[in-house]
C-alpha cells in the first residue's frame, strides 16, 4: 500500500514540474486537473474533500467501491465536467487479481478483446457508475465528461471510456486522460478505440514499469496518444 502511495506521490511531483513548462502542445491545466483528481482517489475517505489535491474547483458526490476497487464522482465547476476518477489498486492481492494476462471478448465484435482482470474489475463498479452518472446529470444540467485514472485505475477509466463512447452517444465525453497506464487490449480493441475522436491522453513516465505491462509479445497494445517523458521530465 505504500509503495503504491509513494509511486504516485513521484507521478504527481512530476507532472506537477511538467505543468510549469508553457511549451507542452497537449492541454496542461486540464491534465493538472485530472492528476489532481487520479491523486485524490486515493486518499478521499467518508467524503471529506480535504486532501492536498481536493482544491474548490472540484466538488465531491459519489464514491463508489465494490471488491477493493475505487472510482470517485463529483463536478469540475472550472470546466463545467462531469468528473470520473478510477484508483489504482493499494495491495498486491488486488494487483493479483487484476493482472490475469488472459484475453476476454465481451463485445459484440469477438475479434476485440481485452484483459480479463481489468474487465472485471471494471464490471464490479460499472453498474454504480450508471447510476450515479444519471443523477449527476440531472443535478449539475450537463452530459459533459472528464475520465481519468493512475495504473490499474487508468484501465479501468480506459475500458469505462470506451463504453462511453460505443454505447451512450447522449453524454459528451470531452477528456481521458490516463497516467502510467498498462497495455489493455489487443490491435482489434485500439483500432476500434482509435476511430473515435476526442481529447485523450495516455501520460507516460520513462521509470514507470506498468506500462510495459502485460507485454507486446503477448499480443497487447497500447491506445494512442501517448505522452512521454524521460528522466529529466522532457518530451
Amino acid at each position: 500500500k505504500q509503495i503504491m502511495k509513494l509511486i504516485f506521490y513521484l507521478w504527481y511531483l512530476f507532472c506537477l514540474v511538467l505543468s510549469l513548462n508553457n511549451s507542452l502542445a497537449y492541454e496542461e491545466n486540464i491534465v493538472k486537473t485530472a492528476l489532481n483528481l487520479s491523486q485524490a482517489s486515493y486518499c478521499v475517505h467518508d467524503y471529506n474533500w480535504n486532501c492536498k489535491t481536493c482544491n474548490e474547483e472540484n466538488q465531491l458526490n459519489f464514491i463508489i467501491e465494490e471488491h477493493g476497487e475505487i472510482a470517485i464522482m463529483g463536478f469540475n465547476k472550472k470546466y463545467n465536467n462531469i468528473f470520473i476518477a478510477f484508483r489504482g489498486s493499494e495491495n498486491i492481492q488486488n494487483w493479483v487479481d487484476n493482472i490475469q494476462i488472459r484475453k476476454i471478448s465481451p463485445y459484440h465484435d469477438s475479434t476485440i478483446k481485452v484483459e480479463k482482470g481489468f474487465y472485471k474489475a471494471y464490471q464490479y463498479l460499472k453498474p454504480d457508475l450508471l447510476d450515479k452518472l444519471q443523477i449527476l446529470e440531472k443535478t449539475y444540467n450537463t452530459k459533459n465528461l472528464l475520465i481519468t485514472g493512475h495504473s490499474l485505475g487508468a484501465a479501468l477509466a480506459t475500458l469505462f471510456a470506451y463504453d462511453i463512447l460505443n454505447d451512450y452517444d447522449e453524454l459528451v465525453l470531452n477528456y481521458l486522460i490516463t497516467f502510467g497506464s498498462p497495455r489493455i487490449g489487443n490491435k482489434h480493441f485500439v483500432e476500434s478505440f482509435s476511430q473515435f475522436d476526442f481529447n485523450h491522453y495516455r501520460i507516460t513516465h520513462y521509470y514507470d514499469m506498468v506500462p510495459h505491462l502485460p507485454q507486446e509479445v503477448l499480443n497487447y497494445l497500447h491506445i494512442p496518444y501517448e505522452v512521454w517523458y524521460n528522466e529529466e521530465n522532457t518530451k
